[in-house]
């Protein structure tokens, strides 16, 4: 009986075993089916990448030649990026003039062979100090703008069959529109009218904001001469460093005195010649451009003419003695020319097509036409009545829900009109090389790439004399407080265009654009790509849908009831509130 008890027990220890044995087996047999489908899966995706990536070669190749060829240029960055990191040389050469007194560089003498051993070493020492203190200088070096002869990027996407289609497309819904406008105008009102009473409404007192203009014009021409004299005066006191510093210090003052003045006069003009939306617009736009000119010329030459800068640069002496000045012609061209970054020279076409800018003209008068039927059938008719209508909160939305396209119509075509057709109509008036006035912001997935991408023309002038010389000499390389500092001075710019061209105190373009929009930048940092691009769309249509909705209210509302002002504080307070409280 024992030994038959044993037999059993090893009979089931060995079926046990089994079992054990089939259930590793299948444990591995799955892991191993596991592996190889994850393996596979992972290479087809791997050649799939490859196979996209093959083909959106071809399609750059074939469809889109503008994009490739000038890749091809041999420049480093690529046509589409606009800054370069300056070289090590450059910064060193820089560094050490900018460092020694006299001019000479200070590495020469520390290359001489020491006499002694312990001379020897000390020098090693510093050396290696300031090896590492130009690395780390090398490392918070700001990139600089650069200008490569180039066109905008719907310019050369345009020129693919596929993307024209879609123009063509849009041309046609132009088309609708004007023949709806004919149709309502001829059968509801009588006469056809195709919005030029808008039109004209819109850009009523024109000749004066011209008068403006031109005077201002006067001014920023007067500013040259004012720098150069201050550059001459300062190279005559030269030898006396308390009154050369006294002098300067002097004309800081009065040149920060003008700037105000000169936007406090636009702004003021606007609210005492009762300047319509658009003519206020114009003037308050043309101020703005005309003082970011102004500090840009100044700022870009103040440095050279403190850093003893005697030559331009295409190496053309100047007179000994004297210090740099550039040349009348190349400060009014900068004036009108297509950018608000100063150079002595830009990259220039051959030649002027004709029909191009005819072409982005007749754009321009497009859109113009849209804008009127957008306000006289959408803005006008929603809240034309507001302020004598009852206030009723299913009625606020189905407006606000209302004006959600013609509002994304009125934010693309603002797109369209100002960086793309009328930038490139003065450039090839101009004959101005440099094309790259936007990027590919539509394709952006979060608002930190939409900001650097949607306005480059503004951004760069943001970034070279706002955000690199606070970032540089007054917040000591924080990147963050200098970023604040940017969005912070173009909220106020933006509140005070549309405050003082609709003639209202109501700052939701400044909570929007400097509250909301900042932390937007910071929330959708990790967005993934198709998420992030869905989520920038649907809150740019909604936000300038509510923001124009918004502004409308407040407009019409001020204009419709009967207030009185008779503190500061009612100024302040929302023409909304008032009306119907």
């Amino acid at each position: 009986m024992s030994e038959e008890s044993k037999a059993m027990r090893e009979s089931c220890k060995n079926v046990a075993a089994i079992e054990q044995l089939h259930f590793v087996r299948e444990k591995l047999q799955k892991f191993q089916s596991k592996m190889l489908s994850d393996f596979e899966q992972r290479i087809s995706c791997m050649i799939e990448d490859v196979l996209q990536d093959i083909r959106q070669q071809e399609l750059r190749a074939h469809e889109f030649r503008q994009f490739e060829n000038h890749a091809d240029r041999g420049n480093n960055s690529g046509t589409w990026h606009n800054r370069k990191q300056q070289t090590s040389s450059t910064i060193l050469a820089k560094s050490d003039v900018s460092d020694c007194p006299n001019g000479s560089a200070d590495v020469q003498n520390e290359t001489r062979p020491a006499q002694h051993q312990n001379q020897q070493q000390t020098q090693e020492k510093q050396q290696q100090q300031n090896q590492q203190a130009k690395q780390q200088k090398q490392r918070r070096q700001l990139p600089d703008k650069v200008f490569v002869a180039r066109e905008s990027y719907l310019t050369a996407l345009l020129q693919v069959e596929h993307m024209r289609t879609i123009y063509h497309i849009f041309n046609i819904i132009l088309v609708m529109l004007l023949l709806n406008v004919v149709c309502h105008d001829y059968f509801v009102e009588g006469r056809i009218k195709l919005g030029l009473g808008t039109v004209f409404g819109g850009f009523k007192r024109l000749h004066w904001v011209m008068g403006v203009w031109l005077l201002e014009h006067i001014f920023v021409l007067a500013l040259y001469y004012a720098f150069q004299g201050w550059a001459l005066v300062r190279a005559k006191l030269q030898s006396h460093n308390s009154l050369q510093r006294f002098w300067s210090h002097s004309c800081l003052i009065m040149y920060i005195s003008a700037q105000l003045v000169f936007g406090y006069v636009s702004t003021s003009l606007c609210a005492k010649f009762q300047l319509p939306f658009v003519s206020a617009c114009v003037l308050l736009l043309e101020s703005t451009r005309l003082l970011m000119k102004m500090h840009a010329f100044v700022r870009y030459n103040a440095e050279r003419v403190l850093a003893g800068k005697q030559k331009t640069d295409d190496e053309q002496k100047a007179p000994m003695g004297r210090p740099y000045v550039p040349p009348l012609h190349c400060y009014v061209y900068f004036l009108f020319a297509p950018t608000l970054i100063y150079r002595d020279s830009y990259p220039r076409t051959a030649h002027i097509r004709w029909k191009f800018a005819l072409s982005r003209l007749l754009e321009m008068v497009a859109i113009a036409f849209m804008y009127a039927f957008i306000h006289e059938r959408h803005i006008h008719e929603h809240f034309g009545q507001f302020g004598k209508e009852p206030l009723e909160t299913p009625q606020i939305i189905v407006k606000l829900f209302g004006m959600m396209l013609p509002c994304a119509m009125i934010f693309l075509g603002g797109f369209y009109m100002i960086l793309h057709s009328w930038l490139n109509f003065t450039s090839e008036l101009l004959r101005f090389g440099d094309r790259m006035f936007y990027k590919d912001w539509w394709t952006s997935h979060t608002y930190d790439s939409y900001y650097r991408n949607w306005n480059v023309v503004v951004h760069d002038w943001l970034y070279e004399y706002i955000y690199r010389d606070v970032y540089t000499h007054i917040f000591k390389g924080s990147k963050l407080a200098s970023s604040l500092l940017v969005f912070l001075i173009s909220a106020l710019v933006h509140e005070q265009v549309l405050g003082f061209g609709l003639q209202v105190f109501f700052p939701v373009m400044f909570v929007c654009f400097g509250v909301v929009g900042v932390s937007l930048v910071f929330i959708m940092r990790s967005a993934p790509k198709t998420l992030g691009n869905i989520f920038l769309w649907f809150s740019l249509i909604l936000g300038n849908g509510i923001i124009i909705s918004l502004y409308s209210m407040e407009y019409y509302a001020k204009r419709n009831c009967d207030l009185h002002y008779e503190s500061w504080s009612d100024y302040l307070m929302p023409a909304i509130w008032r009306c119907y409280h």
